[in-house]
């Protein structure tokens, strides 16, 4: 079940299906071979699962459980779930022929976004946060011209501008600079388009399950120090909130492995912004959250400036399987 019967694709290599050899919304990795209605429904059911875990967040921290205590349990339990599935051989195998440093950059850029995300929660309604966090394409748009050399066409640096002012009517800078919440929700976006970016490169011979063990693993030998010095056994109440986050949390990684590794960009980043119906329905009906004027201003910007980026970066892929149809 965790594994999402992924290791097929796995075994075979990036030889089978490279990006150039599938269409763009077909297209996965270019690591794995593509399976794009598998990565579609992946991406749908992690769409429902981030708000529940905002949700889980806002009724912990009514509870007064810490951001770090709500990190520390999570990943602790996750471990727990995944660490007698390891001991089983096929998937031991699965874990010790990993690419232990791709896991290693991946587990940074996902507990750093995770944790910013976490805090980011407590101080802005579930919508808003959502919403500043769609500013990821953007900031991969970025990354990937910086860093990879890619071209950005004109019209890309259009959307890049709209969504950027998407963001600032949400932060509403004052002369002491932006809310302290809605500056952690953009850096857990900027962290979040690492992440995607180091998903999407993982090596073939890393499974599903070897991402998201070695994702857990890292957070265990990370949180656990951090958490020793106030460690406690939370109150009773807390623990059915800390085992939604738990569960939830196991879900979303692994659909998001699911997602990015076997779709292309454009399903992907697409099916995304179904989440902010689920944010928008959930901070609505549980807390009370109706986003203001301003706000729904920058949401409308910011959705469309994502959704045509993504447009506009799958768009030159469709060019040359055009030209080889009619040679």
């Amino acid at each position: 079940m965790v594994d999402g019967g992924a290791d097929s694709p796995a075994k075979t290599g990036s030889s089978q299906a490279g990006p150039t050899q599938a269409g763009p919304t077909q297209a996965g990795s270019g690591v794995l071979a593509a399976r794009p209605v598998l990565g579609a429904g992946a991406m749908l059911g992690n769409t429902l699962l981030i708000p529940l875990m905002a949700v889980a967040i806002r009724y912990l921290e009514a509870l007064e459980i810490g951001t770090l205590e709500m990190l520390s349990w999570r990943t602790f339990l996750v471990l727990g779930v995944l660490l007698p599935i390891a001991a089983l051989p096929r998937f031991r195998r699965e874990v010790m022929s990993a690419d232990r440093r791709a896991h290693l950059v991946h587990a940074a850029f996902t507990i750093s976004a995770m944790s910013c995300f976490y805090v980011a929660i407590q101080h802005l309604s579930i919508a808003t946060a959502t919403a500043i966090n769609f500013t990821t394409p953007i900031f991969a748009l970025l990354l990937a011209a910086v860093f990879f050399g890619e071209r950005v066409t004109r019209a890309s640096w259009v959307a890049v501008a709209v969504g950027f002012l998407g963001a600032l009517l949400i932060l509403r800078p004052s002369a002491e600079g932006v809310s302290f919440g809605a500056g952690i929700a953009l850096v857990g976006a900027l962290l979040g388009s690492g992440m995607a970016l180091a998903v999407r490169r993982m090596p073939a011979r890393s499974s599903n399950f070897a991402v998201i063990f070695h994702l857990s693993l890292f957070g265990g030998l990370l949180f656990a120090p951090l958490y020793a010095a106030e460690a406690r056994i939370p109150p009773l109440p807390a623990w059915p909130w800390l085992a939604m986050l738990a569960a939830v949390a196991l879900g979303v990684h692994s659909l998001l492995a699911l997602a990015y590794r076997l779709s292309s960009s454009m399903v992907v980043g697409g099916l995304d912004y179904a989440r902010l119906i689920w944010a928008l329905a959930l901070g609505y009906l549980l807390f009370a959250e109706i986003p203001d004027l301003w706000d729904a201003a920058g949401i409308a910007l910011i959705v469309a400036s994502g959704l045509f980026i993504l447009y506009r970066e799958m768009k030159p892929r469709r060019a040359p399987q055009a030209d080889m149809s009619v040679s």
